[in-house]
């Protein structure tokens, strides 16, 4: 309900002081500033009506206040679970990235290893290479 919509059936209640009535005295206590504001020009009593229609005014500022502060939480909110969305994802990337750097290390770890033992079998098969030329030259002297 709008607050012109609150304003036309408060007219056309007319001056009845219905709801109005139950704020009584301790309303018009507790907002000084209304009351002179209120005061009718004929004897000095409280305009109920114009006192609901400010209130009806201050509560539609208040809830539109409210609407806007409650889309703006809203909007928060969606900014933080993206914000969490992105982070979520980035950290599944550094962690596969991690996973990715320990494979590679234990690769070049085995390559290491496995290029020793190919020095290793290298110097092997060049020990070997001198002892056969050493034997086929042993052989040869002994078949002159």
């Amino acid at each position: 309900m709008t607050l012109r919509d609150l304003k036309k059936s408060v007219s056309e209640r007319g001056d009845s002081k219905g709801p109005a009535s139950s704020h009584g005295s301790s309303a018009v206590n507790s907002r000084p500033s209304s009351r002179g504001s209120s005061l009718g020009p004929e004897n000095g009593d409280i305009d109920y009506k114009k006192l609901y229609e400010e209130q009806l005014e201050e509560n539609f500022r208040i809830h539109e206040r409210l609407r806007g502060t409650e889309n703006e939480l809203r909007l928060s909110r969606e900014a933080i679970e993206t914000t969490n969305k992105k982070n979520n994802t980035r950290l599944a990337m550094a962690e596969a990235d991690k996973r990715e750097k320990r494979a590679l290390e234990r690769k070049l770890s085995e390559m290491e290893e496995e290029l020793k033992l190919l020095e290793h079998l290298k110097q092997e098969n060049q020990r070997l290479k001198d002892e056969n030329g050493a034997l086929i030259r042993v052989i040869s002297k002994l078949s002159k």
